[in-house]
């Protein structure tokens, strides 16, 4: 297998500088790149799209052992679509933290809006985990995770 790691994952983002804000200024995210692409014929390739402009917002995890790729269409003219669990092909990021109860309060008095408050994740008996959801501005899950 030549696979050796994740290198980034990539979400689709209607308003680039709300989700900086969230991503950068809120999770602790940092921001090495932010710039428009056009011009990429292997954009309009790969992605099956003409003329591709995009706006292209690259983050390390606060770790630095991933990356966030935020893009940003500006031609042609995104969609947005429902988000829920239950659509297949959804998904979640989940971050680990030190303290969700912290991180909860911290972000829902930013306005950052949650599934519900964090919980206890009990398996066999015994807590293993504490967890919530919470949304980004586009309504993609992040998980914010504190393990026991």
């Amino acid at each position: 297998m030549t696979i050796s790691r994740i290198h980034h994952i990539t979400f689709m983002v209607s308003d680039m500088d709300r989700s900086l804000h969230f991503y950068r200024d809120l999770l602790g995210f940092e921001l090495v790149l932010d710039q428009v692409r056009q011009n990429v014929p292997a954009y309009d390739q790969v992605m099956n799209l003409q003329d591709v402009k995009v706006r292209v917002g690259l983050l390390n995890d606060p770790s630095k052992q991933a990356m966030l790729a935020l893009f940003q269409y500006l031609h042609p003219s995104p969609s947005q679509r429902q988000m829920n669990n239950l659509f297949v092909g959804s998904a979640a990021m989940g971050v680990q933290t030190d303290d969700i109860d912290a991180d909860y309060q911290r972000l829902q008095h930013a306005g950052v809006r949650f599934s519900s408050e964090p919980v206890d994740v009990v398996r066999d008996g015994k807590v293993a985990a504490r967890l919530v959801y919470a949304f980004d501005p586009d309504d993609l899950v992040v998980e914010l995770y504190q393990p026991s």
